[in-house]
C-alpha cells in the first residue's frame, strides 16, 4: 500500500465500504464450508455415515447464494453460477471415480440454486429497501426515506418517518407516483430526472404535499443506487424551522419599521462612545446627517458638557452592566429641548458588556403638554367647585322660600288673600319648586364628579320599580305608559340610582312626546345583560345632536326647550354617569317627528368598583 493511503479511502476507490469486507468474508465462509462438506460427505463410505446427510449437504448452498443475492444482487447470478459450476465439477469428479451418485438428484439441486438466486435477486429489486440489505438503516433513520423505480418513477417502498411527516401510512405510499409528493408534480420530474442523469442531488430545498392537502417544506436528497435501477430519496422536514425563518424575518422587519418610524434618537455605542448605529429621524431638522455620525461622539454635535456626562455614564453602564436613565437640556438651532436618554448594556454569550444602546427621546413637548393638562385640571377643579358652591348658596335661600308659600298656601283665608293673590303665589311655588329641582341637579353632578360614590346592590323587581317612578313622577297622568315586562323580573343593581336613571329617560319621553303620549317600557335580556328600552312617539332628536345628548347643560334646541320644558339638560348626563358605574351603556335610537327609543344595558353581575 502506498504511503500516506489509508484502507478506508482505498476501499472508497474500489467502491466498496468497510461494512462490505465483513460480508464477503462472510460469504467466503459460508462458501468454504459448503465445499470442504461436499468433499467430505462424497469422500466417506455412505454405509459409514449417516444416509440423510447425503440429502442434506446440498442445503448449505442456499445459504451464500441468499446472501449474494440480497447484499449484491447485481452479482448474485453469476456468483451463482461459478457456485453451481463447482458443485457440479466436485460430485462429477466423484460420480466418474465410482462413488455411488444420483446424477438427477444433483442435477436438481443445481438448477434450484439457480432458481433460488433469480427469485431472490428478483425479490430484492422488486422489494427494495424493504429487504434485509436496508433494513436497519431504513427503520431506524431520522429523516423521511423512500425508494423509486427509475423506469416508472412509482414508489417501491417508504420508512414510518416519511409517513409520519406527510401523514401517510407507508403501505399507502408503496405503488404511488412519485410526482404525486410534491406539491408541483413538475417539480418531483425535473428533480428525479437530474439526480438519473447527473448525478446526486444534495439538501434542495422543496415543498411536499401532506395526505390532507397541508403542505410541508422539505431538505430534499437523492442518487440512484450502485446496484439497482433505482433512486434513493431522503427527507428532511423543515416546516418549522422555515416558519421560525419567517418569523424571525418579519421580526427583523416590523423592529426595523419601528426604528424608522420613531421619533427618538436610536443609537449603539462602544466604550470609547463612538456611534456603531445612529438613526434619528429628526436629524436633518438639527442640521445631523446620520450616515457621517457612525464613528462619531455625542460631542460632534452635542456641548461638550452634555457629551462628557453622557461618557461618564456610558462608563457605568460598562462597569455595572446596568441600565441607566437620565435627562439633560441642550440648545439646538437656537431652541431649548430636553431629552430623556435611557442607556443599557449590549452582552455577548458569554455575559459580558460590549456595548451600550439607547435611546433618546425629545420629550420637551410632553412636558409643554403636561404643564397644559395640569393647568385644564385645575381649571376643571375650579369649574367643580364653582359649580358646588353656586348650588349649596342658591338653594340656601330657597328653602325658606319654598316654606313660607306652602305653609301660606295650606290656609290662605287665615291670611286673607284672594283668589287671584292665592293663584300667584301658586305661580311662584311652581317655578320655586322648579328652580329647587334645578339646584338638586347641579348638586348631584358636582358629589358625582368630585366624589367617590358607592353602589349599594341589591335584588328588586323592575316592574314594581318602574310603576314606583311614574306613580311619584305623576307620568301617569301625563301619558299611557305600557309596561310590557313580567312582574316576577329581579335584577340585581342600585336601586336607587336605577330609580334615577330611569325617572329621568321616562321623564324626557313623557314631555316630548306627542298627543296622544303613548310610552312603552320594553325589556329583553342575553346571557350577560339586561336590556331596558324606553320609547316614546315624540318629537324626535336630530342626528347631528345624538352625540352631545349626554353633555352636561347641552340642549339641541336651548332656547325652546328650556323655556316650553323647563330643561337645563343634567337628567341625561346623570342618569349616563349612573348607567356608567355599573358599567353598562346608554344606547340611543330617534328619528325626528316618529321618536326615540333609550335602550339601557346593564349587565346582569355587577362589580363595584368606584
Amino acid at each position: 500500500m502506498p504511503s500516506g493511503v489509508f484502507p478506508s479511502q482505498s476501499l472508497r476507490d474500489l467502491g466498496l465500504k468497510e461494512t462490505d469486507l465483513v460480508k464477503i468474508w462472510v460469504i467466503a465462509c459460508f462458501i468454504m464450508v459448503s465445499v470442504l462438506v461436499t468433499v467430505f460427505s462424497l469422500t466417506v463410505p455412505v454405509g459409514a455415515m449417516y444416509p440423510a446427510l447425503m440429502f442434506l449437504f446440498p442445503q448449505l448452498y442456499y445459504i451464500p447464494i441468499l446472501l449474494i443475492s440480497l447484499w449484491y444482487p447485481r452479482y448474485g447470478l453469476q456468483c451463482t453460477i461459478l457456485l453451481v459450476a463447482a458443485f457440479l465439477a466436485i460430485t462429477s469428479y466423484f460420480y466418474f471415480t465410482g462413488t455411488v451418485l444420483d446424477p438427477f438428484i444433483f442435477g436438481v439441486n443445481a438448477a434450484m440454486y439457480l432458481w433460488v438466486v433469480i427469485a431472490t435477486t428478483q425479490l430484492a429489486k422488486e422489494g427494495g429497501l424493504l429487504n434485509v440489505k436496508y433494513w436497519n438503516v431504513f427503520k431506524n433513520a431520522e429523516a423521511g426515506m423512500f425508494l423509486i423505480k427509475d423506469t416508472n418513477t412509482k414508489i417501491v417502498d417508504a420508512n414510518q418517518k416519511l409517513g409520519d411527516i406527510l401523514g401517510y401510512n407507508p403501505l399507502e405510499l408503496r405503488g404511488l407516483p412519485a410526482g404525486e409528493l410534491w406539491e408541483n408534480p413538475q417539480d418531483g420530474v425535473n428533480v428525479l430526472q437530474e439526480c438519473d442523469s447527473k448525478g446526486p442531488v444534495f439538501e434542495r430545498r422543496m415543498r411536499f404535499l401532506g395526505k390532507s392537502g397541508n403542505i410541508k417544506t422539505v431538505l430534499f436528497s437523492c442518487k440512484k443506487t450502485a446496484e439497482q435501477s433505482f433512486i434513493e430519496c431522503t427527507v428532511f422536514d423543515i416546516t418549522k424551522i422555515e416558519q421560525e425563518e419567517t418569523n424571525l424575518i418579519e421580526a427583523k422587519e416590523q423592529l426595523q419599521s419601528l426604528v424608522n418610524s420613531s421619533q427618538d434618537l436610536i443609537f449603539m455605542q462602544d466604550s470609547s462612545g463612538r456611534f456603531l448605529q445612529f438613526h434619528w429621524a429628526k436629524a436633518e431638522e438639527f442640521g445631523i446627517d446620520p450616515v457621517n455620525m457612525i464613528g462619531k461622539t455625542l460631542a460632534d454635535f452635542f456641548p461638550d458638557i452634555v457629551a462628557e456626562a453622557h461618557s461618564r455614564r456610558i462608563r457605568e453602564v460598562f462597569q455595572n452592566g446596568e441600565t441607566i436613565n437620565y435627562e439633560f437640556d441642550v440648545t439646538l438651532n437656537g431652541s431649548e429641548r430636553n431629552f430623556s436618554t435611557l442607556l443599557g448594556p449590549v452582552l455577548d454569550r458569554a455575559g459580558k458588556t460590549i456595548g451600550v444602546i439607547g435611546t433618546m427621546r425629545d420629550v420637551t413637548d410632553g412636558l409643554q403638554q403636561d404643564l397644559t393638562y395640569m393647568q385644564l385640571e385645575r381649571e376643571l377643579d375650579r369649574w367643580r367647585n364653582f359649580i358646588n358652591t353656586a348650588a349649596h348658596e342658591l338653594r340656601t335661600p330657597l328653602q325658606p322660600i319654598l316654606g313660607y308659600l306652602h305653609l301660606i298656601l295650606e290656609e290662605p283665608s287665615s291670611y286673607a288673600l284672594d283668589s287671584e293673590t292665592v293663584k300667584l303665589l301658586r305661580l311662584c311655588l311652581e317655578n320655586v319648586e322648579r328652580e329647587r329641582r334645578v339646584v338638586d341637579r347641579m348638586l348631584e353632578l358636582g358629589i358625582m364628579d368630585s366624589c367617590k360614590i358607592n353602589l349599594n346592590l341589591t335584588d328588586f323587581s323592575l316592574r314594581q320599580l318602574i310603576s314606583t317612578v311614574t306613580r311619584i313622577g305623576g307620568y301617569d297622568l301625563q301619558a299611557k305608559i305600557k309596561c310590557r315586562m313580567s312582574p316576577d323580573l329581579m335584577i340585581c343593581a342600585d336601586r336607587d340610582r336605577i330609580y334615577q336613571i330611569l325617572d329621568g329617560i321616562i321623564s324626557n319621553a313623557v314631555r316630548f312626546s306627542e298627543p296622544p303620549r303613548i310610552v312603552e317600557v320594553l325589556y329583553r335580556d342575553d346571557e350577560q345583560y339586561h336590556y331596558i328600552s324606553i320609547r316614546d312617539n315624540g318629537i324626535g332628536i336630530a342626528q347631528e345632536s345624538l352625540n352631545n345628548i349626554f353633555e352636561p347643560f347641552y340642549l339641541a334646541d336651548s332656547e325652546k326647550l328650556a323655556r316650553e320644558y323647563g330643561r337645563i339638560g343634567l337628567g341625561l348626563s346623570i342618569a349616563q354617569k349612573y348607567v356608567d358605574m355599573h358599567k353598562g351603556k346608554i344606547i340611543v335610537e330617534s328619528e325626528p317627528g316618529i321618536g326615540s327609543t333609550f335602550t339601557v344595558k346593564l349587565p346582569k353581575v355587577v362589580c363595584d368598583e368606584s
